[in-house]
């Protein structure tokens, strides 16, 4: 008589069989291409979302901190405009070195302004340098040069009765002028010298200039000084098309030698001047910067540069950014152009190129340059 036990330990002890293996197997990995699919569309649409904040934050950034420079465009200077500061050619030194005219071209980021040496800037609230296009007709990111103040006390005007060369000046009035000031001071017709307070005296009306941040011939008897404040703004604005980037860079090289990254992402910065034709403070037009707007137009002279700034009223501005991550081929939705300005007349329109396997946001916004609104009571 068999034992039975022995075939029921037997039985147990034999396991799974191949086909109950495989079965196994195909089932698990079933539930594993299940999940890597799911996981894969998962990660499609966080890096979707994630490349669209980071787009968003710098967009918005970029275009915050390009409405805080220009809104305060002009402080320091508005007083100055009957009194032949307004558009006049700044003369500037930092460290015994001269800063302005430049000697040499802007950099590359700003290839939109005027490289002819000396390279200059005037005292404009805002001027924009068109960037043109490319042979694809697609249009290349602007230039935007800003220069203000930002003075504790609002200082009307102070004139120079008395100078000794590039060591202190002698003012009817040095009321509000501090330690650390820079002041912008005409000269002669069509230029005007920036030099920087070492001390001020009020009870003798005098200010003793920085010899390391003043011309070396010093400013004029008989000019108009400015208070500009210890941090003026003389810089350019601009894309950086190698980095993908919104730049600012210090003509008096406050912050170095190289332009300062201000946001990622950014790809395209176009902007167009409203002009008051009527006189009465509101924009009658937009007008690209162009033609009898364009830069070299702008800044041929003194008379020119007033002139044509006596009726900017606002400046529109579009910024264009783009995601940081390239979304995958069989995502690709987004159409290889862009239209600016889209709401305004034909002619004020860009198109500007964009590559499809990334996410872009745009940002427009018109921006009132309110120290040239106020320029008739002065």
């Amino acid at each position: 008589m068999r034992n039975l036990s022995h075939f029921s330990a037997a039985a147990r002890s034999r396991g799974l069989s191949l086909v109950e293996l495989m079965v196994g197997m195909l089932i698990s990995l079933i539930c594993v291409l299940g999940m890597m699919s799911a996981f894969s569309i998962y990660e499609g649409r966080k890096r979707t979302v994630t490349s669209g904040s980071d787009a968003q934050q710098n967009g918005l950034y970029s275009l915050f901190e390009l409405e805080r420079q220009i809104r305060t465009a002009g402080s320091g200077l508005t007083q100055g405009f009957n009194y032949g500061l307004w558009g006049c050619s700044i003369t500037a030194y930092g460290g015994n070195a001269k800063k302005l005219p430049s000697a040499t071209a802007m950099p590359a980021a700003f290839a939109a302004w005027p490289s002819t040496t000396p390279v200059k800037m005037r005292a404009m609230p805002v001027l924009i340098a068109a960037g043109g296009s490319d042979a694809a007709g697609r249009a290349k990111p602007d230039t935007l040069a800003i220069v203000g103040g930002n003075p504790a006390v609002t200082v009307f005007k102070a004139t120079v009765t008395g100078a000794t060369g590039t060591s202190a000046i002698t003012l009817d009035n040095s009321f509000g002028f501090a330690a650390d000031d820079y002041v912008l001071a005409t000269t002669s017709a069509g230029e005007c010298s920036l030099a920087k307070v070492a001390s001020a005296s009020s009870s003798a009306a005098q200010l003793n200039l920085s010899a390391a941040d003043t011309p070396p011939t010093g400013l004029s008897a008989n000019g108009n000084v400015f208070d500009l404040g210890p941090r003026p703004a003389l810089g350019l604005y601009g894309v950086d098309p190698a980095a993908n980037a919104l730049v600012a860079y210090d003509a008096l090289g406050r912050d170095g030698a190289a332009p300062v990254t201000i946001a990622d992402g950014i790809v395209q910065l176009k902007a167009l001047y409203g002009i008051d034709s009527d006189g009465d403070d509101v924009v009658d037009s937009w007008v690209q910067p162009t033609g009898d707007w364009s830069i070299d137009k702008l800044s041929a002279d003194q008379g020119a540069a007033a002139a044509a700034f006596a009726k900017i009223k606002a400046v529109r501005i579009a910024v264009v950014a783009q995601s940081l991550l390239p979304e995958r081929a069989a995502d690709y939705t987004g159409a290889s152009t862009l239209t600016l300005f889209g709401d305004l007349a034909a002619n004020l329109r860009y198109t500007v190129g964009v590559q499809p396997q990334y996410r872009y946001k745009v940002y427009d916004t018109v921006i009132p340059i309110r120290n040239a609104i106020i320029t008739r009571h002065f």
